[in-house]
């Protein structure tokens, strides 16, 4: 149920002498299609008029305004084929609809109130249409109109991470949502004793903003980062990372499944730990000393947990970023797909969608600089001598990331084989080097026995039949013969 806050927003709304493109107020009007079709109306409403938010109200009267209470009540609505509300709606609205259902009584009244999120990136779609606000009115957006125009050029200028998490908080709220000394702590600096040079400071790298009426807004970012509780924030509950351990190697049995409420900047630690905690060791030689390892390779876990929160859609509400550990592998998801073809993460400029976020763990030490993130991984499973990374992308999808425990040369597939020696070029040539057949049996932990030289020779000649290297130089001995990647 609903809070004295929940109340006081009504209170504060009623006293807009009309409904408003962002603003509409209803009695008991509960019809699933229309009600969709308001999400998406409101949500672009709010991004052409430059609002944080939208809202729609249940138990307030049209044209006068007074508090008549209303009988809906969306946890227990169905809609169409008897399914409930707020899970049919989902499905049938675009992935960046950001909304919450707030059910709040008052004076023996029951009220709801829709809060919507204003559209970023791309229009907010109901059924693939997409709809806007006409004064009070409900209307499809005309494909090629001057107001289709004008919203998207405004969403292109925005940026989930610059939109508002939360509004009109004094500096004491402020400190109990977020982890203010922690923040200065991971940067290596003093908290600053005079409360205006915190939140100047905050203002200007981008996670609080200043409110002509003395209070502040944390944004997305702000609360990405610091958060004590991102649950606290509507729009940013599916943003938690999780960690499930299943027991065995199938996703029959789950063994533990947490969900990390804590910003991005104290998460990932902890995130971390816990992965490597629900991993096998393993005892190692190196030399006269023997010592104990994880299953997997650390820094190629670091690399991938950070790439999971850093490059995620953050406009996709379906999906959270996730880790799934098994006995023999673990598998990491995030909600969008690569910027850059899957086969060039490599070498590639790296790219990302959430610029300010990256920028700031960075500064953290949390992430790699520079796209180094998977010459990391890549490197740390040709120490190991393992199996590749799988990857898959898609818009649908998602990305996913998969590390396999073991996996040497003598149980790969071929395609697996394949696979870890064109990353293998890869590799060498950001050591401006490239592939070797000797290399190569390193890279495997192969020896130079005829066995092995003949395994590598006839893998180096199948990469160049599929197409995934070539020769740098078609004229240099057998002996001396070196190979690139297919694009260098």
């Amino acid at each position: 149920m609903g809070t004295v806050e929940d109340i006081e927003i009504i209170f504060q709304l009623i006293g807009f002498p009309t409904e408003t493109e962002w603003l509409e107020f209803k009695r008991d009007a509960k019809d699933p299609q229309t009600i969709g079709k308001d999400i998406s109306a409101l949500a672009n409403a709010a991004a052409f008029h430059d609002r944080p938010f939208a809202y729609k109200i249940w138990g307030v009267s049209d044209g006068a305004h007074e508090l008549v209470g209303t009988s809906f009540r969306p946890l227990s609505t169905k809609a169409v084929g008897n399914q409930d509300l707020p899970i049919w709606l989902k499905q049938h609205l675009s992935p960046n609809a950001n909304y919450e259902f707030i059910e709040t009584d008052h004076d023996g009244k029951h009220f709801v109130i829709l809060k919507i999120a204003a559209a970023t990136y791309q229009p907010v779609r109901f059924d693939s249409h997409t709809f806007i606000r006409e004064g009070s009115a409900t209307t499809p957006l005309s494909i090629g109109s001057e107001k289709e125009s004008v919203l998207w050029r405004k969403l292109q200028r925005t940026r989930f991470e610059h939109g508002t998490a939360e509004e009109d908080l004094a500096f004491p709220e402020i400190e109990e949502k977020l982890f203010i000394d922690e923040y200065f702590d991971l940067l290596n600096m003093r908290r600053p004793s005079d409360t205006a040079i915190v939140t100047e400071a905050f203002v200007r790298q981008g996670l609080l903003i200043a409110q002509d009426n003395g209070c502040f807004s944390i944004t997305n970012l702000g609360a990405l980062l610091i958060a004590r509780r991102l649950s606290d924030f509507p729009t940013l509950r599916k943003r938690r990372l999780r960690v499930i351990r299943f027991q065995g190697d199938a996703r029959t049995t789950i063994l533990n499944d947490d969900l990390f409420e804590e910003g991005y900047a104290l998460a990932l630690p902890l995130v971390r730990n816990r992965i490597l905690s629900h991993l096998a060791q393993e005892e190692v030689h190196e030399g006269a000393f023997r010592r104990t390892r994880t299953a997997l390779p650390e820094g190629a876990i670091r690399e991938l947990l950070s790439n999971v929160a850093i490059h995620q859609d953050l406009n996709d509400t379906s999906r959270s970023p996730e880790v799934h550990v098994f006995d023999n592998r673990i598998e990491f998801a995030n909600p969008g797909a690569m910027l850059i073809p899957t086969e060039r993460i490599v070498n590639a400029q790296p790219k990302t969608r959430n610029e300010a976020l990256v920028n700031i763990l960075r500064q953290m030490d949390l992430c790699e600089e520079g796209g180094t993130g998977w010459d990391i991984i890549i490197g740390d499973c040709e120490e190991r001598h393992i199996m590749a990374p799988k990857i898959t992308s898609s818009e649908e999808g998602g990305t996913r990331v998969v590390l396999y425990a073991g996996s040497p040369f003598a149980r790969m597939s071929k395609k697996e084989r394949r696979e870890a020696a064109y990353w293998h070029s890869c590799l060498m040539l950001t050591r401006d080097s490239a592939l070797t057949n000797a290399s190569l049996r390193e890279r495997f932990g192969l020896d130079s026995n005829k066995k092995d030289l003949v395994a590598i020779s006839r893998l180096i000649r199948e990469c160049c039949e599929e197409g995934l290297i070539h020769e740098e130089d078609p004229e240099a001995s057998k002996r001396n013969m070196r190979y690139l990647p297919f694009w260098a």
